[in-house]
């Protein structure tokens, strides 16, 4: 009874955590998804595929926790990629527009830029995504965008110039106005 007791213990601290690092590294994780695969929803999937094999894991013990999560992921969206399943997406719901204080032509307005800002991003090469996505949607430093990306800051600091130079020639082309 008592050996029972304690693996209910132990499960429960388990879950306290993986609960906990859900909060903290669930929307991280989202964005790095997101720009490898450019679908909000199936960035999402990833997520939720990940956590649940790390819920599942009765292995080894995992040293880093944000590491795994990620390479699980990346993996489960080349798998997915590969199938080409789930190729139907939407990328922002009207609820999102439910209640906000702006007008609903102001809202319009951004909802249309973001969607040419995510059409011209999905042209770019994945490296070029994830650095812009890291710098601008996470706001990471660019020593921690050089530590994601096993690089150095300089070499950072000229990507994401390039992937900015190359996202704005993609939204001059396509006729955006961003005043």
């Amino acid at each position: 009874m008592q050996k029972q007791t304690a693996d209910s213990g132990e499960e429960l601290g388990r879950k306290s955590f993986i609960e906990e690092f859900y909060r903290e590294h669930s929307r991280e994780l989202w964005a790095l998804f997101y720009a490898q695969c450019s679908d909000p929803d199936r960035a999402y999937d990833a997520v939720q595929e990940s956590f649940l094999k790390f819920f599942d894991h009765k292995g080894e013990p995992i040293r880093d926790p944000r590491a795994w999560l990620l390479r699980v992921g990346q993996n489960w969206l080349r798998d997915v990629a590969r199938k080409k399943v789930n190729s139907s997406r939407q990328l922002v719901s009207m609820d999102e527009f439910a209640g906000q204080p702006d007008s609903a032509g102001s809202m319009l307005e951004k909802f249309e830029q973001q969607t040419q800002i995510r059409s011209a991003l999905k042209e770019m090469n994945e490296d070029d995504r994830k650095v812009l996505v890291m710098k601008y949607a996470l706001d990471w430093s660019t020593a921690k965008i050089a530590a994601a990306m096993d690089s150095n800051a300089a070499a950072v600091d000229m990507r994401l110039s390039r992937a900015r130079r190359r996202l704005a020639e993609i939204l001059v082309e396509r006729g955006f106005k961003n005043e």
